[in-house]
This record gives structure tokens, sequence and C-alpha cells, in this order.
């Protein structure tokens, strides 16, 4: 409904401002209109810090009620008579007021309530609930553009719908106010509306999110003020009709996108390319602009920014809030973007106001490429901020966790090279010898051994010491140990729960274990600063939000899929009852004698009397494996559950040469009880 109301008013401000304004004008009206705007957003944001987003959208929106209100009798009564111009000017001001307000104070509460999880999986569906209201808005407009008292109509219908949401607010108060235990009480004596706005937008991220905003607006503005006058010049008969089906047709688009798209983009591309792909697109669009000389182009870039900006764009600047207190965010969302937005749409109206005759001076073509030339250089100022605050997101989510860690602790959290310790790497582990290391990790074949090689080398490299190629080899090593972990995850997981199993599942998952922990060594020579142990706590915790941006930190280093993976090894999901466990052929025919030496010990205890003949074979493979302790529990199993006299005699003739003298004990008194029944 929010949405609904503000399609309703963008519409009626486009044809009062078309209607009732000489093209001079326009850039000035909407300057006026960015102004009003801004001083709102002030007031807005010291209503934020002191009901909270959802205590200042519920007084804002009964304000704006009213007005409209009064505004639809000022309209009726005076409207057509006379000297019109100053109702007019306020009425497109209060409905470009609408269009903006009370969607900032709508994201203000949802980013209030959301978790970077929470806001990947429903925002798509949210800004697909507005669409639907963008959808009404638009066939509702085109109805009443065909009716007498069409001004007044427009403006009454934008009444009526925020009237709805007003008694909603009051009705679902509880569902929007962040609880009190949430808040950490503030300390020191008060600051006033000007202080909370400095402290506010004096942040790294703050600042950084302010261009964001800044570089979006200015192209935005530049788009949609060149596409009022191509449709001043094209439809100037029939502007209400023009708007209601161009609406209409891009809330169609961007239902879809939302529905089918947009989720998929923030759980797979995540909030870098939810902010990016506009940009993209724009800068492709400009390009194809200048290429083909054509005027048009205008209104694919409108269209593009209509259906893009609120279904994925905005939603990535929202997402960008999660990574502040939820206290602050409703009345940051209020500073940055409800402040800067209509701040930097002022002064480009202004500054187009002052150069019009510039602008539309020359040939067709000059005005084609003079426009489309200063979107690239824009859109791609907008990209390099874009990157600048996804970092400046994933360090301020590990700031929240305290995850973050200083270069002098990392350093000092690293072992020692020089203490004594087993070694299965062929030279000292200092930085000079880092490459040839890493060389001979990667010619190891056998998965035990390449696994206590990595294990030594990343327990004993120092992470600030790591060049660009280092951080490669650390990468697909992660991988490469990953998928290996991964598989024995889900195969565990797949195993029969009684007994015979217990400790082939025991060792599995201590298998899991070790493999985790040098996994997260790892990580933490992909990025030095963070502390992937205190990431790794997080993911365990109970509380989802804590969780969440754990595994938001996570993306950002090791991408979607691979920190899905990472994730379910330390929480795995809850096994799937419909499929088929695995039992002992399944077992055997997945691990060999080269396995690890604490599962093939779990294999040998699964098997019994009716699975004898199934694992007799890898039973008698384990007599030469290297380690004794294999050989010896082998051996055991083997007298208990074999029944054929020639077949102990064999093996145990063979054991009875033994280096281990436990086994060539045991095989020659078996021999002995054999001869001497």
């Amino acid at each position: 409904m929010v949405a609904q109301s503000s399609m309703m008013a963008r519409a009626t401000s486009d044809s009062f401002l078309l209607k009732y304004f000489q093209p001079e004008s326009i850039p000035l009206m909407i300057m006026a209109a960015a102004s009003l705007s801004i001083v709102l957003a002030l007031f807005t944001t010291y209503l934020c810090g002191r009901f909270q987003a959802f205590g200042a959208m519920r007084i804002a929106t009964a304000g704006i009620v009213l007005t409209l209100l009064a505004m639809v009798c000022v309209v009726y009564l005076f409207g057509n008579k006379g000297e019109t111009k100053p109702i007019y000017v306020f009425a497109y001001m209060l409905c470009e007021t609408i269009v903006i307000l009370p969607m900032v104070l709508f994201w203000g509460m949802a980013v209030g309530i959301l978790n970077p999880t929470e806001s990947k999986r429903w925002m798509g569906l949210i800004g697909a609930a507005g669409t639907v209201g963008c959808i009404l808005a638009g066939f509702t407009i085109s109805i009443v553009s065909k009716q007498e008292f069409v001004n007044e109509l427009s403006l009454g219908l934008v009444a009526l719908v925020l009237m709805v949401v007003s008694v909603i607010l009051v009705a679902r108060a509880d569902l929007f106010k962040i609880k009190e235990d949430e808040q950490k009480p503030e300390s020191g004596k008060p600051i006033g509306v000007l202080g909370k706005l400095l402290v506010l937008i004096s942040s790294k991220q703050s600042i950084l999110m302010t261009w964001l905003v800044v570089f979006s607006a200015i192209v935005l503005s530049l788009v949609d003020i060149n596409f009022k006058f191509e449709v001043r010049k094209d439809y100037s008969e029939d502007l209400y009709d023009f708007f209601g089906q161009f609406y209409t047709y891009t809330s169609c688009a961007q239902l879809i996108l939302q529905l089918f798209i947009v989720k998929a983009i923030l759980t797979r591309g995540g909030v870098m390319a939810a902010i990016s792909i506009l940009p993209v697109l724009l800068l492709l669009t400009a390009i194809g602009a200048v290429l083909f000389q054509d005027q048009d182009a205008i209104y694919v870039g409108k269209f593009i920014t209509q259906v893009v900006f609120f279904t994925i764009e905005y939603v990535g600047l929202q997402m960008l809030f999660l990574s502040v207190k939820k206290k602050l965010r409703g009345q940051m969302n209020s500073a940055v973007d409800g402040l800067t937005r209509p701040a930097t749409i002022a002064t480009i109206s202004l500054l187009i106001t002052s150069t019009l005759a510039w602008w539309q001076e020359g040939s067709e073509g000059d005005i084609v490429l003079r426009l489309n030339l200063i979107i690239i250089v824009l859109c791609l100022c907008w990209l390099f901020v874009a990157f600048l605050n996804y970092k400046q997101y994933l360090k301020s989510l590990v700031t929240m966790i305290g995850a973050s860690i200083s270069i002098q602790k990392s350093l000092g959290s690293q072992n020692s090279s020089d203490d004594p310790r087993p070694t299965f790497l062929p030279h000292p582990i200092r930085p000079e010898n880092y490459s040839s290391l890493e060389a001979f990790i990667r010619k190891l074949s056998g998965k035990n051994d390449r696994f206590n090689a990595v294990q030594e080398y990343f327990n004993n490299t120092n992470p600030n010491d790591f060049a660009w190629k280092n951080k490669g080899f650390a990468k697909k090593e992660f991988i490469i140990l990953l998928r290996d972990c991964e598989s024995y995850s889900l195969f565990e997981n797949r195993i029969q729960s009684t007994t015979e199993f217990k400790t082939l599942k025991s060792a599995l998952q201590d298998l899991v274990e070790q493999k985790t922990e040098v996994l997260t060594s790892i990580l933490s020579h992909l990025d030095s600063t963070i502390n992937f142990h205190k990431i790794v706590d997080c993911l365990k915790a109970k509380d989802a939000n804590v969780k969440s941006e754990a595994i938001e930190v996570l993306k950002g280093v090791l991408g979607p899929k691979n920190t899905d993976t990472f994730v379910n090894l330390i929480s795995p999901e809850i096994r799937d009852q419909d499929k088929e466990l695995f039992g002992v052929e399944r077992i055997l025919n997945q691990f060999s004698t080269e396995s690890n030496t604490s599962i093939i010990k779990g294999i040998l205890l699964t098997l019994s009397k009716e699975t004898f003949a199934q694992g007799k074979d890898f039973i008698t493979s384990c007599f030469n494996h290297h380690d004794h302790a294999v050989r010896e529990s082998a051996l055991k199993i083997f007298l208990s559950l074999e029944v054929e006299i020639n077949e102990i005699r064999k093996y145990c003739e063979i054991l009875s040469d033994d280096s281990s003298s436990t086994i060539s004990e045991l095989a020659k008194e078996k021999i002995r009880s054999i001869l001497n029944p």
C-alpha cells in the first residue's frame, strides 16, 4: 500500500508538472520538491531517533493524510479559478514528498527487524507485494485520467491508501517495534538532532553510502529530466494516460523480477550484485545510445531505472544498512537516503535549470552524445563506489560480531616455525620457502599425506606474509579440502545409527572437525583482518541475527556456494529421513585401506558374521597396512568372524612374522591352538 500510494503520487506529480508548467520551470520545480524533502528528512531523522522508524512513519503518514485531504478541498474549490499555479506548485511538491518519504521510512522499519539472511529471503517478496500495489496504481490512474475531476480524485485516492497504511501501523505496532533489549542505553549528555545527524554521517561507512546515493541520484535525475522533456514533446495531448500505462508496464516487469529473479540475485550474487546491476545496465544503454545516435534510448534508460531501481538496486542499498546497529538503521536511512537523495536531486535540477540552453543546443545527435557521455562517466564512478561500499559493508559486519583483529594480534597468534614437532614438509616454514613448499604440496597425490602437509603448512605460516600468489594457492587448497570434508560429512549423515556403526560415525565426525579446523586456519590466510575462529563460533550460536551476519561475512570471502557448504559443516542440516541409509556394502565401496586409519578401524567394527563375506577382502587388505594398530584390529576381527580353518592358518602364518610383536604373538598363538585343539 505504501508502494501504491507512492506510484499514484508519482503519476499525479508528473502530470501536474507537465500540464501546468513550462519546460524551463520543470528542473526548478524538481529542485523545489527536493528541497522540501531535505527539510522533511531532517525532521524524520529526529523522529526516528525519538520514536524509532515505525513511530516516525506513523507520525509522517498521519500528517501527509491530513495535508492531502486539505489539498483535495483546495484544488476542488480553487483549482480552476484564476491563478492556479501556486496551488499546483504545492500539490506537486506534496506528491513528490509522498513518492520518497513513506518509502524511506518503510524500509527503515524493514531493515530494523530483519537480518541479512531474512532480508535476502523476504525482500524480493516484499518488493513483489509493493509492485502489485504499483500495478494497481497504474490501472487506477489510467481510469481516473478519463474523469472530469481527475486532479481531486488522484489526490484523494493517495490520501485514502495512506489512511489505510496509518491504521495498519497503529494496529500492528508490535511487529515493527525494535525490542528494548536490543537497544543499548546511551551514556553521556543528550545529543540534539543536528548532533545526531553529524554522528550518523561522519563514519566511513555512512560517507561511502552517501556517495553511492549521490551518484545513483545524479544518473537517475539526468535520465528522469530528459525523459520528461521527451514525453512532453511526444505525448503532450494525453499525459495521464501515458504515465498510467508506462508505470503499469514497468510495474509488471518489476513483479516478474521480484517473483523469479531478485531472490536468486540476492542469495547467489549477494549485496555486491544488487548494487551494481543498475549502473552496469545504464552504462550499456548509454554506450548503445552513443554508438547508434538514438534519442529514444532515453525511454530505455527510464524503463530500466524504473524496473531495476526499486526491485534490485534499492534493496541492495537497504541491505547495506544491515551492517549498522538496529537502533541506528532507521535514523541512518533517513539521514543518508532520505536526505542525500533529495539534496542531490535539488542540486542537479538547479544545475540543469541554469544550463538548460546548453543541454538543448545543437542537433539531436549532439544532444544524445552529450547526455550519454556524461552518464557513462557517472556510471563508472557509481560502480567504483559500489565496490567500496561492499568492502566496507563486510568490514562493518565483522566489527559488529566482534571478529575484527589487528595485524599485531594476528602476527602474535601464529605458531613459531622453530618449535620442534613432527614434520611432513621438506623445508622449514619460512616466507622464503613458501613457494617451494606449495609446489611440494601440489605434487602429493595421497589424501592423507596431502592433508597432513596442508595442516602443518597453514598452522605455521603467517597470513600477513602471504602475497596474492600464496592466497591463490590457499583458495585452491581450501576448495579441495572443503569438497573432501563435505563428502565425509554427507556420508556420515547417511550411515545407519546402530551400535555397530557408532565407531565409524564417530571417526567420520572427528575427521570432519579436524578438517574444519584446518579450513578455518586457511580462511585466516585469505583475510588476515578477520578472526575466523570467532566467525565459526557465531555460526554455532543460537542467535539467528549473529549467525546471519557471520554467514554474510563468509560469502564476501568465499562466495555463496562455498559458504553454504562450509556453514553446513559447522551446523549440519537435519538428515532427510526419506533418503536411503547406507549399509556395509555402500561403506566398503566408498572407502579403501588408503583411508584415514580411524575410519578403517571403524569400518572393521561394522562387520559381522552376516557381512563378513562382503568385507573379507577389505580385512585381508588391512594386513598389509603400514599402521600396526590397523593390522592388529583387522586380525582380531578376522579371527572372530572367519570359520574356515585353512584360511585362518594361511593368514596367521603370514602375520606370524609381523614387525609388531603383539600381532606376531597373536598369530602364533592362533596357529598353536589350531595344531593343538
